[in-house]
């Protein structure tokens, strides 16, 4: 693919990047918070995709907003010919070059106008425990995963808030505070998992940065798991691969 005859009809000027499957874009489009939406094309056998990326819903979670279904936004973007994939990305497909620009606008807004309608139908969440915005929000993001989740592990069978299936590794998801005992327990639960007989887990440890974690404490999550900031979790920004 020629991507520079892309960016000349995309418009020469703009911030334009060529990447490994592909290039993006900054729009002129601007998300509530101030932000440029960034767009990615990238190229179908004969024709192009374009994608913001899960713009729409990292905005939502950079507010703590979550969103319980995607029902009413995919309807909304469905009027204009976009998509949304269950993991959050607002594309559209089937694309020329010489609609790459036109498709920038419309993939931009669409990211746009779906924050917004989100926003203007979701609560802010910040007073619900974590472990209940850590289930709600991997359950949006991942409905192919389970809440609650049972586990045996080599000592005793765990309950883990989230778990999924990424390839051949199975992702458990476990809500942390920043009190030793939650710590402990945390890393004691991941740990057994682990070393269950042919395990292959992948233990993600999920904390909230506002609950004043210090640097030490951080630190020991990494014993058990992955630790995963709550709003880089609920925009779906889980390593799924061991």
């Amino acid at each position: 693919m020629d991507w520079d005859k892309i960016k000349d009809i995309i418009c020469a000027g703009r911030d334009f990047k060529v990447t490994d499957d592909g290039c993006s874009v900054l729009s002129d489009v601007i998300f509530p918070s101030g932000g440029l939406i960034r767009v990615h094309l990238q190229m179908r056998t004969d024709h192009l995709m374009a994608h913001d990326g899960g713009a729409a819903f990292d905005e939502l979670a950079r507010n703590s907003i979550e969103v319980q279904s995607m029902h009413g936004v995919r309807k909304m973007l469905g009027d204009s010919g976009l998509k949304l994939s269950d993991q959050g990305v607002i594309w559209a497909d089937r694309l020329t070059v010489d609609q790459a620009h036109a498709a920038v606008i419309l993939v931009a807004d669409g990211s746009a106008r779906a924050a917004s309608f989100m926003e203007s139908r979701a609560s802010k969440k910040r007073d619900d425990p974590l472990d209940v915005r850590v289930r709600r929000g991997l359950r949006a993001r991942f409905p192919d995963g389970r809440e609650r989740f049972e586990f045996a592990g080599r000592h005793k069978q765990h309950m883990f808030d989230f778990g999924m299936k990424s390839g051949d590794h199975l992702i458990l998801v476990q809500s942390v505070s920043p009190e030793s005992s939650s710590i402990s327990s945390a890393i004691v639960k991941a740990l057994d998992a682990k070393a269950a007989e042919g395990s292959n887990v992948v233990p993600i440890l999920v904390f909230d940065q506002n609950e004043h974690w210090n640097s030490g404490s951080l630190g020991m999550l990494e014993i058990g798991g992955r630790p995963v900031e709550v709003g880089a979790a609920i925009s779906g920004h889980l390593p799924l691969a061991a």
